[in-house]
């Protein structure tokens, strides 16, 4: 059952949708799916890349920052993700 809420978790809160607008004003979309490994460790895939949110994560992933930076997406919050990302946890 807990295995259930969990994918239903990822499905409903797991999928992101992030607009940044360029210079000329077109929108540009970014998704990707989160997951927890472990002891807390966020994981986004972004276009089948694995990314890391968290320490947790960092030791096995490249960071998010990699892809996703105030200078990339300066509307970005990281933080925001982090903390849906740790509602998937199974503490």
């Amino acid at each position: 059952m807990r295995f259930l809420i969990a994918t239903i978790a990822v499905v409903v809160l797991g999928i992101l949708i992030c607009y940044s607008f360029g210079g000329d004003s077109s929108q540009k979309l970014m998704q990707g799916e989160l997951r927890c490994e472990g002891a807390g460790g966020v994981i986004i895939n972004v276009d089948g890349t694995d990314y890391a949110v968290n320490g947790m994560a960092g030791p096995r992933y490249p960071p998010i920052e990699r892809i996703w930076n105030k200078a990339t997406h300066p509307e970005a919050d990281i933080g925001r993700i982090l903390s849906r990302g740790l509602t998937l946890c199974d503490w």
